[in-house]
Order: C-alpha cells, then structure tokens, then sequence
C-alpha cells in the first residue's frame, strides 16, 4: 500500500507475502548485519528485525524515495540499528564500502 493523498504521518500497512519463507530461511541463523536491497515499505526488514533482535544492523536499499520514507516510518521501533539508502542493490559493493562493513550475515532481495 501506498500513503494516502493527504500524506498522513502513520505508518503504512503493509503485508508481506513471504514473510514465513523468510523466517524459516533465516531460522537457524545468527544475524549481526544484514542487507535487503529491496527494501520497499519495510515489511521483510520488520519480520526479519522482529524474529532476530541480535540484529545490530540493517542496511535496506530502495531506488524508490517515497518507499524509503515509508519505511523509515514504519522501521521506527528499530532506529539506531537500520540504515537506509537511496539506490540500487547493484551497487551493493560501494554501499557496503562506503558504510564500513565487509561481511554480511543475512542478504535479502525480491
């Protein structure tokens, strides 16, 4: 879903359609940083955060701008620990360069 005309502040719902495939992907898993570069509304980076609070970071990539402001809306509960950027996931490298980070634990694309 997309915000409505008048661009009311509350966070967008939004269902994701894989979100039990993620999770039982990412089960056995211990995930410290993690790139979605698909982030869209944010509804895999919120299960993902959710199921996996030792997340310390979570880069999510969105070409769209108004994706990425309503995910940085619906994402507020895990401030401090999710990074967003405006961009491709084909530039995954310099993403990663540029924020410091040279492994990832979990990586997420739709």
């Amino acid at each position: 879903m997309r915000r409505d005309q008048n661009m009311c502040s509350k966070p967008v719902e939004h269902i994701s359609v894989l979100a039990e495939e993620v999770l039982l992907f990412f089960s056995d898993m211990r995930l410290r940083t993690f790139y979605d570069g698909t982030l869209g509304a944010g509804g895999h980076a919120s299960t993902i955060l959710e199921a996996h609070p030792e997340i310390e970071r979570y880069i999510g990539c969105d070409r769209d701008p108004e994706a990425l402001a309503i995910a940085r809306e619906n994402l507020k509960a895990w401030k401090g620990k999710v990074d967003f950027i405006h961009g491709n996931f084909a530039d995954l490298d310099s993403h990663l360069r540029e924020k410091g980070i040279s492994v990832v634990d979990g990586f997420f694309l739709t």
